[in-house]
């Protein structure tokens, strides 16, 4: 990730000016972890635990793009079975100590391509940072996928990415 311009002490048209510039390759996370549609809930919840990150990119066999998957999503999928359950139902789904058949769901039934969002916002890395902040929120979401002429991730910028971009002072 290329760092963030520098501050300027001037009003709130300077910060404007020097955010206009700023392109999607500016900001994205470059190289993003992706998950595939047969990926299991379990190795989803590793991939994000190891990475210490909240979604990723989902792809075909042939590296293009098909979805996203989020922890918002996997949370919701895994608990939408859990009605009357124990709260205890996520950790025994993901936790590898809980033999198989004691399991509420059998991992192997429920994989990616299940929940995940198949509508995805996306961009190209030299579109405008502010047009693609305007159309993540306009959305609702969280998240866009940077994507090359193929559909094939190349980036990843969340909302957060985004506020980072804006001078402190």
């Amino acid at each position: 990730m290329s760092s963030c311009p520098p501050a300027q002490p001037t009003g709130p048209s300077a910060t404007s000016a020097s955010l206009a510039h700023l392109r999607m390759a500016d900001v994205m996370v470059r190289n993003p972890i992706c998950a595939t549609p047969g990926m299991t809930v379990r190795q989803l919840a590793t991939i994000f635990a190891e990475r210490k990150i909240s979604g990723a990119p989902v792809v075909g066999p042939d590296g293009r793009l098909v979805g996203v998957v989020s922890r918002t999503d996997l949370f919701r999928r895994v608990t939408a079975d859990a009605k009357g359950s124990a709260s205890s139902f996520l950790f025994d789904l993901l936790n590898d100590n809980v033999p198989p058949e004691q399991q509420p769901m059998p991992e192997s039934l429920l994989t990616i391509g299940d929940f995940m969002a198949e509508q995805v916002i996306t961009a190209t890395e030299d579109e405008p940072v502010g047009i693609v902040a305007r159309r993540i929120a306009q959305a609702h979401v969280h998240r866009v996928v940077v994507i090359d002429r193929e559909r094939k991730p190349i980036g990843v910028a969340t909302a957060l990415d985004f506020l980072k971009m804006f001078p402190i002072g």
